[in-house]
C-alpha cells in the first residue's frame, strides 16, 4: 500500500492510494470517520434557561460545537486511571448571558486554558429582553461510533479512473460531444483528436459514455488504485487523523495476527 499527497488546503487533504482494495480503502475512511478521539461536551447542566429553546436542545447545540484541544493531553474516560473524571479525561465549561442578543459559541468559558470553541459565531440560542442562560457542562473524549459529535472528519474514496479513447472508433461529433457533457471537463480536443487533460478529476459518472454510446471510449475504475479525500470537521489537522487512523489499522492486524498465532 503506498499513498501519495495530491492537494491539502482549509482542512482537506487529497491522496492517491496505491497497491491496495477496496476494503482496506473502506476500512480507512471508516476508522477515519468514527474511531479517532476526538473531545465535545457530554453532560450539560442547566442552572437557568428562559430563552425559546428547550434544555436538550441547547445541550445537544452545545455537543456540536467542535472544540479545539490537544490530542495528546487526553485520554478517553474509561481508558484513564482516575474513578470520577480528572484533568486528563475531561474539561469543564460555564456559559452565562443575558439578552437581548444571540448566544454564540464563543461566550462558552473553559477552565482549562488550552481548550476553546474552534468557532466564535455558532449561535446557541436567541435571547430577549430579560431573559437568561446559565449552565455548567463537562466534554470528554470519545469516537464518532459513540456519537457524531466525536466525529473527526468526514472521508471519501473512489476507484482510480481508467480512460481509454479509440480514435478511430469515434466520429468528430462524439468526440466533440465527450467534451461538452463532461461535467468535470476531462476531456479537450487537440488536433482533432479527444484527449485527456487531467484524468484525476473524473469522477467516473460515465455521463460521456452514455451520451455517445460507443465502444471507442470506455471509462472504468482501478480497483487496486484510489482518490481519497479526508476533510476535518474537528480541530484535528487532516495529516494528523490520517497518521492515527494507519496507528489504529496497525494495532487492529497486529490484534488478529496474535489471535492467530
Amino acid at each position: 500500500m503506498k499513498l501519495k499527497k495530491i492537494k491539502e488546503n482549509d482542512g482537506k487533504i487529497t491522496f492517491k492510494l496505491r497497491n491496495s482494495s477496496p476494503a482496506m480503502a473502506n476500512a480507512i475512511r471508516r476508522i477515519s470517520m468514527n474511531h479517532i478521539p476526538v473531545l465535545a461536551i457530554e453532560d450539560v447542566g442547566i442552572i437557568k434557561n428562559s430563552s425559546p429553546v428547550f434544555d436538550e436542545t441547547v445541550a445537544q447545540r452545545l455537543g456540536q460545537v467542535p472544540l479545539d484541544f490537544d490530542a495528546e493531553k487526553f485520554v478517553p474516560r474509561e481508558d484513564c486511571d482516575c474513578e470520577e473524571g480528572c484533568m486528563n479525561c475531561e474539561v469543564r465549561f460555564s456559559l452565562e448571558s443575558k439578552g437581548p442578543g444571540t448566544v454564540y459559541s464563543g461566550e462558552i468559558k473553559c477552565e482549562s486554558e488550552e481548550v476553546k470553541p474552534l468557532h466564535d459565531k455558532i449561535p446557541i440560542t436567541e435571547l430577549d429582553e430579560g431573559q437568561e442562560i446559565e449552565l455548567e457542562a463537562t466534554a470528554n473524549v470519545s469516537t464518532g461510533d459513540d456519537h457524531s459529535k466525536h466525529q473527526a472528519a468526514i472521508s471519501s474514496y473512489q476507484y482510480y479512473p481508467i480512460i481509454e479513447i479509440d480514435q478511430d472508433e469515434l466520429s468528430e461529433d462524439e468526440k466533440k460531444r465527450c467534451v461538452e457533457v463532461c461535467p468535470k471537463d476531462v476531456f479537450k480536443l487537440k488536433d482533432g483528436e479527444l484527449t485527456v487533460s487531467n484524468e484525476e478529476k473524473c469522477d467516473l459518472c460515465k455521463e460521456c459514455v452514455e451520451d455517445i454510446d460507443n465502444e471507442g471510449l470506455i471509462v472504468t475504475g482501478d480497483e487496486e488504485r484510489f482518490i481519497f479525500k479526508v476533510e476535518s470537521i474537528s480541530s484535528l489537522d487532516p495529516k494528523d487523523i490520517l497518521q492515527k487512523t494507519v496507528e489504529i489499522l496497525r494495532e487492529r492486524a497486529d490484534k488478529v495476527i496474535e489471535k492467530l498465532g
